[in-house]
């Protein structure tokens, strides 16, 4: 039998040192999340508790899964031994799996959630209720969990520590079930949740662009006529253009965080499936650092896609460093989404119908009251005709 390759020490260091310090700022970055997006009243909807969930997920994976990598690559280096007993190396394939399991379950939950969002903006309030938003994200956990505690039971498949990519994962051994387990888990926990997002972005891109081709029409003015009756028998309680708008953008972020995700996974996902033909031990670990640089980049994404998240976390930090808002504004030249120009637009777009309604209001009012004082007038005329013939020396009497 041949001698597995032994991990060169630098390739062993240097991922164990990646894993504490994504382990460090991915835990403080989704910490932020966590605490800042519910603090904001106006993000407090379905979409962003999925968005803390995953949040949750991915800030478990920085305190468990990642500081456990690092103790065991530098295990290997120090020791040139495992980390892990049999029964360890179990339970940690396990938590490693339903985190990433959940993690992909939140992504495909908000992206359900803007695709009926956008599709049944009517019936969405019934359908994403508190109750309901809540039982999701319970479900997403009781499954996640579910599915690998088959393997974790060795009712099909197994967990055991790989000698030749030194680390641990499903077994290839036939008598549990070879190549079988991975496959399928692979297609229940990660394949099928990333058709379902696939799925719901290309509704959502579908709707954007016959949105967009509505929009246009209206800049040329073929639509005027009816939005302006429409808009006289109906007052909408909230611009509809700005509504779909801050949806799409969410979405939008979502979306860029699925690719991110893609990005981080595909390739060490490769050299794993390549591994019984192409083995190379160095490179395999050196992916490892890209696969986990996801659980740190995510706020870095909320920040600089999505104005209503950075609002959120610049307020939230505002409350311990009350300079920090206006240095945002200063060095990076954010500004809030109240202030910014497309609320200014629904603003200035408001007002002209709230300034017509006044002066209207204060016309009528006015004439009522010129009404009254052309009246009050006519009368003190004539008073002052029969004063002028009593008292003809107060003619110029302030009456």
């Amino acid at each position: 039998m041949a001698v597995e390759e032994a991990a060169p020490d630098w390739a062993l260091v240097l991922t164990a040192i990646s894993a504490i310090v994504i382990s460090i700022l991915g835990f403080f970055g989704n910490l932020l999340t966590i605490l800042a997006l519910p603090y904001s009243n106006r993000l407090r909807n379905a979409a962003t508790w999925f968005v803390v969930n995953l949040a949750v997920v991915e800030g478990l994976f920085c305190v468990t899964i990642l500081p456990i990598s690092g103790a065991h690559l530098f295990s290997l280096y120090m020791r040139d031994q495992s980390l892990f007993s049999n029964e360890g190396c179990s339970v940690f394939v396990f938590l490693r799996y339903v985190a990433i399991n959940a993690e992909v379950f939140s992504i495909a939950a908000i992206a359900v959630n803007r695709c009926l969002l956008i599709a049944f903006p009517r019936k969405y309030p019934s359908i994403f209720t508190t109750a309901k938003t809540i039982a999701t994200i319970i479900m997403i956990w009781v499954i996640s969990a579910a599915l690998m505690i088959i393997p974790l039971s060795k009712l099909y498949g197994e967990f055991t520590y790989n000698e030749r990519t030194k680390e641990c994962d499903f077994s290839d051994n036939p008598e549990s079930g070879g190549a079988g387990p991975r496959k399928l888990f692979l297609a229940l926990g990660f394949l099928l949740p990333c058709v379902v997002i696939i799925l719901s972005y290309s509704y959502i891109f579908y709707k954007a662009k016959r949105s967009s081709a509505r929009i246009r029409a209206r800049s040329q003015g073929s639509l005027m006529k009816e939005d302006t009756i429409n808009s006289m028998e109906k007052k909408p309680s909230r611009p509809a253009e700005g509504l779909r708008k801050r949806d799409l953008r969410i979405a939008r972020t979502i979306g860029v965080i699925f690719l991110t995700f893609l990005l981080c996974c595909t390739p060490v996902s490769i050299a794993h499936y390549l591994d019984n033909k192409y083995h190379n031990l160095t490179l395999l670990l050196l992916l490892h650092p890209l696969y986990w640089a996801q659980y740190c980049i995510n706020i870095l994404i909320y920040v600089f896609m999505n104005n209503q998240y950075r609002d959120a976390y610049v307020n939230y930090i505002s409350r311990f460093w009350p300079n920090f808002k206006e240095v945002t504004i200063t060095k990076f030249k954010w500004r809030e989404e109240g202030t910014s120009y497309e609320s200014q637009r629904q603003t200035r777009a408001a007002t002209p119908n709230s300034i017509v309604r006044f002066a209207t209001r204060k016309l009528s009012k006015s004439s009522s009251f010129k009404g009254g004082l052309g009246q009050s007038a006519n009368a003190v005329d004539n008073n002052k005709v029969h004063l002028n013939q009593q008292i003809p020396e107060e003619k110029d009497s302030p009456v």
